[in-house]
């Protein structure tokens, strides 16, 4: 799919290295943004492609600027500063960033490089674990989670294009391919027909590409793509939480279960405390649903919305959403199971109490007669 001998400039791109990660259940973006040091900004979602004026995020994050040590990563280094997006729903963003100014081959060197690196996640989790120190009372059950979201997103000006798509993908496709599947050995037709299956342009001079591991973003404007695609991490990250989150809770549901036959000591008073704990779950696997669908709405075939459709299709959203309705209807189940058993032993105690008023007042009867 790549021409031999071929291997076009890049210069004044970059590479977005993006980590996310689930540090609560809610943040108050408001007074956080009055605590931290540093500029913070709402990341209203600015549109340069055609959007619907709805199509945005409510509310918007947080973006913070923040200074950092550069990172080696391979030959190269990061800028010295990373950028911090928080979102109301517990989610924040760390991103590192590296300019471009080689070629496309190199390019395919540094996403195999990243992919092979460490420490910019190590020093990802330590820049959100120090703003957790600072932000921890604005937030709702703090914590981060042990699951992390990466994504590198590669921008290339329109340049390099020449505002010829069809042409730059036949002679460097395989490249492409490359740099999103983070290989450097020669791919497969069907890898790379596959790689680049998801692609999107607007105009003659911008595209844009979205695999699972990273992104090419071919655009001299691209910020409102740049803000889906890491929404759309974001939303991938917090499926994968809500998952674990109902996996949790499905094996603490089926352990109440297999208790319920045995009658605790305590009875009605033991159920009713599962029954609270249950309904506390599904509560906060609800709230947490329904917050991520809510968060930026898609609707329309405009570009942006077109955009989030295809980059949640490629990580398989869809997937994770039917997995979670499928686990919040079975936790649904296993609450009626255990109220059911909690009504039932009630019913119990109540006749047993009953029985023993009548042979108390019968026995009562005899004691004064005789």
């Amino acid at each position: 799919m790549s021409k031999l001998g071929t291997n076009p400039a890049v210069s004044r791109g970059e590479c977005r290295v993006l980590f996310a990660f689930d540090i609560a259940q809610a943040i108050d973006l408001e007074a956080a943004g009055r605590a931290v040091r540093g500029a913070a900004t709402p990341g209203r979602l600015e549109r340069t492609h055609p959007a619907p004026s709805y199509f945005q995020f409510t509310p918007p994050p947080l973006r913070l600027a923040l200074e950092a040590p550069a990172l080696q990563v391979g030959r190269w280094r990061t800028k010295p500063q990373v950028e911090l997006v928080l979102f109301d729903l517990g989610a924040a963003l760390v991103l590192h960033e590296v300019e471009l100014d080689g070629s496309l081959a190199e390019c395919v060197e540094l996403s195999c490089a990243l992919a092979n690196d460490a420490s910019l996640a190590m020093a990802a989790r330590a820049r959100v674990e120090e703003l957790l120190v600072t932000l921890t009372p604005h937030l709702t059950k703090p914590g981060i989670a042990a699951e992390e979201e990466d994504y590198s997103i590669f921008r290339l000006p329109s340049a390099v294009m020449q505002e010829d798509a069809e042409r730059f993908l036949a002679e460097h496709g395989n490249a492409l391919a490359g740099i999103l599947r983070a290989e450097k050995q020669p791919l497969s037709r069907e890898v790379a027909h596959d790689a680049l299956s998801i692609r999107l342009q607007y105009g003659p001079t911008d595209l844009t590409l979205v695999d699972w591991h990273a992104a090419v973003v071919i655009d001299d404007q691209p910020e409102d793509v740049l803000r889906v695609l890491e929404f759309a991490n974001v939303q991938l990250l917090e499926m994968r939480f809500l998952d674990g989150q109902l996996d949790v809770a499905l094996e603490d549901s089926a352990r109440m279960l297999s208790r319920r036959r045995g009658r605790e000591l305590l009875g009605p008073f033991a159920l009713r405390r599962n029954l609270r704990r249950l309904s506390a779950m599904q509560l906060e696997a609800a709230f947490l649903f329904e917050r991520l669908a809510n968060t930026l709405k898609v609707s329309g075939d405009q570009f942006l919305a077109r955009l989030l459709r295809q980059a949640s299709l490629r990580f398989r959203l869809q997937e994770w959403n039917d997995a979670a309705q499928r686990k919040l209807a079975a936790l649904d189940n296993v609450y009626d199971k255990l109220h059911d058993d909690a009504s039932t032993l009630r019913a119990e105690i109540l006749e047993t109490l009953i029985v023993l008023l009548i042979v108390f007042e019968i026995v009562l009867s005899l004691v004064s007669h005789a």
